[in-house]
């Protein structure tokens, strides 16, 4: 008769429930503040040259320290992918919502030289562009919606650094164009948690992402 009734070492280490999926939750931080951007760059009832220190709560703690989170817990879930993203677009728009806060002095450094802010900004823009792209080749072989999502979503950086880089004029052409490329990208990604979040348990509908290459 066996008279140990510990279980092994193994047993006691190994979860009994998958670790929960961060993925809808930094989908949606990032949808919102994409949503409220997207709408001021478009100047939706807005004067041109309102300011648009609105965005930035939304952009440090939801869209910001939120995706970083969610970031976090996709590192600690081994997908490294998601991981990279939620926390680089987490700071992102954390490092964007510096540039509203007058405490920082960003916009004050540049106080008597607007033009150069305004190439910097594009520089800043540019580089995120770049980055963009570079993770929707990442997507080619995931889903139709992550890819549609980094596609507008370097669409969006894309527009707003030539609009910044060509010193247009707050509400120009290029800039709504931006913006409206935002609430497509913002749509995306409401979809795409919507989808991760839908199932036979807690609803009456799931979506699909439109599986790619991979097998």
């Amino acid at each position: 008769m066996n008279l140990n009734m510990a279980p092994p070492l193994h047993a006691v280490l190994q979860p009994t429930n998958p670790p929960p999926n961060p993925g809808p939750f930094g989908l949606c931080a990032f949808a919102l503040t994409a949503f409220c951007m997207g709408l001021y760059n478009m100047h939706t009832g807005v004067d041109p040259h309102a300011p648009g220190n609105f965005i930035t709560g939304t952009a440090m703690f939801y869209g910001g320290f939120g995706q970083v989170i969610a970031g976090l817990l996709e590192f600690r879930n081994g997908n490294t992918f998601s991981g990279t993203t939620f926390c680089s677009y987490g700071l992102y728009w954390v490092s964007y919502a510096t540039l509203l806060i007058p405490s920082f002095g960003v916009a004050a450094a540049y106080e008597d030289y607007p033009e150069d802010y305004m190439t910097a900004v594009g520089i800043y823009l540019l580089g995120w562009t770049i980055f963009t792209f570079l993770m929707w080749t990442l997507t080619w072989r995931s889903n139709l919606a992550s890819t549609a999502l980094f596609f507008c979503l370097g669409m969006t950086y894309l527009f707003s650094a030539i609009s910044s880089l060509a010193h247009l004029q707050p509400g120009n052409v290029v800039q709504k164009v931006g913006g409206g490329m935002g609430l497509i990208t913002s749509g995306i990604a409401w979809y795409s948690a919507m989808a991760d979040l839908s199932n036979s348990q807690n609803s009456y509908y799931t979506l699909p992402l439109g599986q790619l290459g991979r097998r």
